[in-house]
């Protein structure tokens, strides 16, 4: 499942995006499921604040904070029903459950992710009043500096992703539909995410990773079980240089990958994971034992030169 931090910001998208995620099963040709690994978490970073630089794996950007990389679904003891209110409810819509893909909550108010349980992740979904007219890709704000209230100024059925740390700066993001769809996302070209167990389905528009042609300082990642590759803000809590470790999606700044750790040479033993090239298959950039191997096991129209720098076998 994917998963994402704060994303601060993806961390989801983030996501982006968390808490660990499971390490990643090894294909024959080195690559690993994204599903498993640590590919299949993104966290959250703050977008606007990032200096970007130069260097051999693209533009990088600094800065940005992420969300856990994994995330428990919340219990209740009383779970309450979309459109249901208690006595301090009312207006707030606070602890009305609900489901970000059907926007099932009553009048005047929408259905978003919020953190219930982690306080800094997307770990539930409840009803809050609607507040503002934002479609995707348009500026928004939360409500106060937390990012994680649920609370901003996005239409009905987006939210608002990749703020600063004042809550601020962000912009709207689609949920998916019910059947997956993203009809406002990109023309309609958008992909859904279901990052946190499903509690935060976004749509995210989609990239080439050897160009990395994302807008502003967003990057573009993957994942080897599909879809093929997204954009989300990057959110690089130890760096996220080729070689760093990392936990979640967008954890690796532009160029670079999530990747199991047993993968990779030189990841430190026990890390979850470290971020890696991608690379084109038809011109190795890889360094030391680790060679260019294709990203997915199967061809993909328009992808089929997109490698991975990992360890050969």
């Amino acid at each position: 499942m994917y998963r994402m931090n704060y994303w601060g910001a993806l961390a989801l998208l983030g996501s982006l995006a968390g808490c660990p995620a499971d390490k990643g099963d090894t294909d024959t040709d080195g690559a690993t499921d994204a599903t498993d690994a640590t590919a299949a978490t993104v966290a959250g970073t703050t977008a606007g604040t990032a200096d970007t630089t130069t260097g051999t794996t693209g533009t990088t950007a600094e800065g940005t904070t992420a969300l856990p990389t994994t995330t428990e679904a919340p219990t209740t003891a009383e779970p309450t029903t979309a459109g249901s209110t208690t006595d301090d409810t009312t207006t707030s819509g606070m602890d009305v459950e609900c489901m970000a893909r059907l926007q099932d909550c009553p009048e005047g108010l929408k259905c978003t992710a919020y953190a219930k349980v982690l306080q800094d992740t997307w770990d539930a979904n409840k009803c809050v009043p609607e507040a503002g007219d934002g479609v995707a890709g348009d500026p928004c704000e939360m409500a106060d500096a937390d990012m994680f209230s649920g609370i901003d100024n996005c239409a009905k059925g987006y939210i608002c992703l990749n703020t600063d740390d004042q809550g601020k700066n962000g912009f709207c993001v689609e949920f998916c539909q019910a059947d997956d769809s993203c009809p406002n996302t990109t023309g309609g070209t958008g992909i859904c995410f279901p990052a946190n167990d499903g509690l935060l389905p976004i749509c995210l528009a989609t990239c080439d990773p050897l160009v990395q042609d994302c807008p502003g300082t967003q990057a573009c990642y993957g994942d080897s079980a599909g879809p093929p590759f997204f954009c989300f803000q990057p959110d690089p809590q130890d760096g996220g240089q080729d070689g760093t470790t990392c936990e979640f999606t967008n954890a690796c700044l532009p160029g670079l990958q999530c990747q199991d750790g047993a993968t990779l040479e030189g990841c430190p033993p026990g890390s979850i994971g470290c971020c890696t090239p991608f690379c084109p298959l038809d011109g190795d950039v890889c360094t030391g034992a680790e060679e260019c191997v294709a990203f997915f096991m199967e061809p993909v129209p328009g992808f089929e030169n997109v490698g991975i720098c990992v360890l050969p076998g």
